[in-house]
């Protein structure tokens, strides 16, 4: 029997000794029972038996409170130990000692469920992983007495410090370890705990942290996936017990869970950003119809997803597949996009093609429409493009399809209401809200604005002498001229058959009428050339016709090729002898008006452009003439 149990043993009797006699001194003294003088032997019979019968009633009181406590013991749970059900009173074993173990034991498990309570909170109320990482650490750091924390999370095929506590980062000698490298690596390829008293004597160990000596290095579970390493150190040796590392072993499986759940909820929390990211990045890109916009738009909201060195879009030509034509660019690289590496395994594999450089990584990412790639989104990192990075692309990529389509097709639309088929210029009605606009403006300004009218002079006689296709060339090389020598503001219509108008804005009249002299002089100077030569009288078809006006369009010399001259003389050889001649020239007539004469009156800037076109032609024709008020042009 142990010297406890003997001295508890001794006090209880001596407190019983004690407090019998007392308590029947009281008794006798409130003649609640007579004197002990006056017993009787039936009084002292009766009184042994009370007595008997009372401790009987402690005993099993005893006994009972033993086995439920014993009971108690034997199902009790702290990690993973279960206590022995064999203990037995008559070995001996003091029924206060097992209820100071039992004490302590709860006092474990407050101890472990505080800390489940801890992580449990954390989980719910922490913002980040990091968060949560860092408050689970501190708690078990100040719970173990440690003086340092660490956790390691695996990321790819390393081992990397996530969260630190009561040590500086600048004090970390090793952040990284491999797999299977120093205490930290080995516990994470055995998948089993440590419980070091001295590092310094473990030949696996690596330092980490000046002057550890023991340490607590669990693996941090979750389910049967090891996702990191949680580390407890100390300054001392043998500072920590086997109910610690026990302790810090049973709850690295709910840590584990709490990182697991957290970096779910982080993923889940980044994937809805995503979505409503690109959902506004979606309303951005499909707001507008100008094509421009929406280009500079998509390279705009890629820059602002991912870090880039440049970024270039780019569209096939629908003539030439194998030219890109860039609409957009951002960076460096002013390059244009060739038809060759990642941009030709792109388009010809519709997906998106990588290759690594000295500089970084060159992704080319294809514009797929209805299975066919309409361009490239062309992209140089520096670093590897992540997969959320990637996704988040790819999502912008389809509604940046959607929109480059849909402002080609309004491009389109818009042109073909807008331009001269023949021509390319700007039609008539466009010309009338053109001119609204400008006058407006101008107006605004307090400045002027002239507008010249072009007849080009007899072109019926060249319609009717060589046919419509030469009309129709002819109408084309007078655009060619006017062009050339214009200014970039200044914009030309074709105001109806052979008639044309230019707008041209800040421009006095005066100097309006230099530069339409330029453009009257080079056309009348130019000699059209198109054969001298009889020909047989032949029938053609309608297809004929067609293969012949395919070729010519597409000769750059149109009116020196073969092809050309022979299709002529055939078309005006309508006798066996009939004879054009080779050359000819052509004269234009030139009216110019000036917004200020007429005070910012848009018909009146018509109609005097008119009459000076028209006294051009009675003055003999190819000639400029400057509407002034004194003119009569009736």
């Amino acid at each position: 029997m142990s010297k406890s149990f003997t001295f508890k043993l001794y006090l209880i009797f001596s407190i019983i000794a004690i407090l019998m006699p007392t308590l029947f001194i009281i008794l006798v003294q409130q003649k609640i029972i007579i004197s002990f003088e006056k017993w009787e032997i039936s009084n002292f019979i009766y009184f042994m038996f009370t007595i008997i019968l009372l401790l009987a009633i402690v005993v099993n009181k005893i006994i009972r409170a033993y086995i439920k406590l014993k009971q108690m013991k034997s199902n009790l749970n702290i990690g993973d130990r279960k206590y022995s059900n064999d203990v037995k009173l008559i070995d001996g074993e003091s029924l206060f000692n097992e209820i100071d173990k039992i004490n302590r034991s709860i006092r474990i498990l407050k101890f472990e469920n505080s800390i489940l309570y801890d992580t449990a909170f954390a989980i719910y109320n922490m913002a980040s992983i990091q968060e949560l990482l860092d408050t689970i650490l501190a708690r078990l750091v100040t719970h173990t007495n440690a003086d340092f924390g660490l956790i390691f999370l695996l990321e790819k095929d390393e081992l990397k410090l996530k969260s630190h506590s009561n040590v500086l980062y600048e004090e970390l000698e090793k952040t990284t370890f491999r797999i299977g490298e120093g205490l930290v690596g080995w516990t994470f390829y055995k998948e089993q705990g440590l419980l070091t008293d001295d590092v310094q004597k473990d030949f696996r160990y690596i330092r980490c942290i000046s002057d550890t000596r023991a340490q607590i290095t669990i693996p941090i579970k979750m389910h049967e996936k090891i996702l990191g390493v949680l580390v407890l150190g100390s300054k001392k040796d043998s500072d920590f017990g086997e109910s610690d590392f026990k302790l810090i072993n049973t709850i690295s499986g709910e840590i584990g869970l709490a990182i697991n759940n957290a970096k779910l909820t982080a993923k889940l929390q980044k994937e809805n950003q995503n979505n409503q990211r690109l959902f506004e990045l979606t309303k951005r890109i499909t707001s507008s119809m100008d094509l421009e916009e929406v280009s500079n738009m998509g390279i705009k909201i890629v820059t602002e997803i991912i870090e880039v060195h440049s970024c270039t879009l780019g569209i096939f030509d629908k003539v030439d597949e194998n030219k890109i034509n860039v609409i957009s660019s951002y960076g460096d690289d002013k390059k244009g996009l060739e038809f060759s590496g990642t941009v030709e395994e792109a388009f010809k594999k519709k997906h998106m093609a990588e290759i690594k450089t000295d500089k970084g990584y060159i992704y080319s990412i294809p514009l797929l429409s209805k299975e066919s790639c309409m361009g490239i989104l062309h992209i140089n990192t520096k670093n590897k493009l992540t997969i959320e990075e990637i996704e988040l692309i790819n999502g912008t990529i389809t509604p940046l399809t959607s929109a480059l389509e849909n402002a080609f097709l309004y491009k389109n639309v818009e042109r073909l209401a807008t331009r001269d088929g023949l021509t390319g210029v700007y039609n008539h009605r466009y010309f009338q809200n053109m001119l609204d606009e400008y006058i407006r403006k101008v107006q605004k300004d307090e400045n002027d604005l002239s507008m010249a009218m072009i007849d080009i002079d007899n072109f019926k006689k060249y319609n009717d002498t060589y046919g419509h296709p030469i009309g129709d060339l002819l109408l084309k090389k007078v655009v060619e001229v006017m062009r050339s020598i214009l200014r970039d503001e200044d914009v030309i219509f074709r105001y109806g058959g052979d008639e044309f108008t230019i707008i041209l804005p800040y421009t006095n009249s005066e100097d309006a009428g230099v530069i339409m002299e330029q453009i009257k002089n080079i056309i009348s100077d130019y000699k059209f050339e198109i054969g001298d030569k009889e020909e047989e009288e032949t029938e053609e078809t309608a297809l004929d016709v067609e293969v012949i006006k395919e070729s010519m369009f597409k000769s750059e010399k149109l009116f020196n090729s073969n092809i050309f001259k022979k299709w002529i003389s055939e078309k005006v050889g309508l006798s066996k002898s009939k004879s054009i001649s080779n050359t000819f020239n052509i004269t234009i007539s030139v009216g110019i008006s000036s917004l200020v004469d007429v005070n910012y009156d848009k018909e009146m800037l018509i109609k005097n452009a008119d009459k000076a076109s028209l006294k051009s032609k009675r003055n003999g024709k190819n000639q400029v003439t400057i509407w002034k008020p004194e003119l009569n042009m009736d």
